[in-house]
């Protein structure tokens, strides 16, 4: 499996490139902004749209894709075959995750990632990738009650729980709750804002911008 997770954004483009193996402006992009679905509809195009506009900027081509539209898993597999790379983007964790469940994106995603296609993902969109998001419903900058049904287990892509934000103050106290949760020490992969985790098969690597 490929994987690149960041706190914010694409840090380090060359990189991505690299594990993709096709210039970014080769690259289709199905963008996942379903961790923002607590904003009203207006303020959601919104959002996403200034969300796509870093990846377009790199020159990918970028598709929204609503995971609300899905209530199939065999349906949203086929239309993520279309694309390179899957990007999940940050907002609440909680949120993200009950609707990676309704769509069936949980259960499609290994399959995809073993097929070729990369995931990439920023802030929730990284923790979700992990074995687990539990410990930032315990701060109130995540809440837990955006989501009908809390759900604790990440999607187990890779060994490891990626924790982002470690050095921006907005985000510090509930990362270090995250992280001082019992068992974890082995586990963690603690991110700068400006830096990413790539994962290529068994082996994986912290990058971080050189600007």
């Amino acid at each position: 499996m490929k994987l690149y997770l960041s706190s914010i954004g694409i840090p380090t483009p060359d990189d991505l490139s690299e594990l993709l193996d096709k210039p970014l402006t080769e690259v289709t992009v199905a963008f996942i902004p379903n961790a923002n679905d607590y904003y009203a509809e207006r303020a959601w195009s919104v959002v996403t749209s200034q969300r796509v506009t870093p990846l377009e900027a790199l020159g990918m081509k970028v598709t929204v894709v609503d995971l609300r539209n899905y209530h199939d898993g065999a349906v949203l597999e086929k239309t993520l075959q279309r694309y390179d790379l899957i990007w999940v983007t940050g907002g609440n964790t909680f949120l993200l995750r009950e609707e990676m469940r309704k769509s069936g994106f949980e259960q499609v995603v290994k399959g995809l990632l073993n097929n070729g296609k990369v995931y990439g993902g920023n802030s929730a969109g990284a923790l979700v990738a992990g074995e687990s998001i539990g410990g930032i419903n315990l701060e109130s900058s995540d809440p837990p009650e955006y989501a009908e049904e809390v759900i604790e287990d990440g999607l187990g892509l890779v060994p490891y729980i990626v924790v982002p934000h470690v050095d921006n103050s907005e985000f510090s106290e509930v990362m270090k709750v995250v992280a001082q949760w019992p068992d974890r020490a082995k586990k963690l992969i603690e991110l700068k804002d400006s830096q990413a985790v790539i994962f290529d098969g068994d082996k994986h690597r912290v990058v971080e911008a050189t600007d």
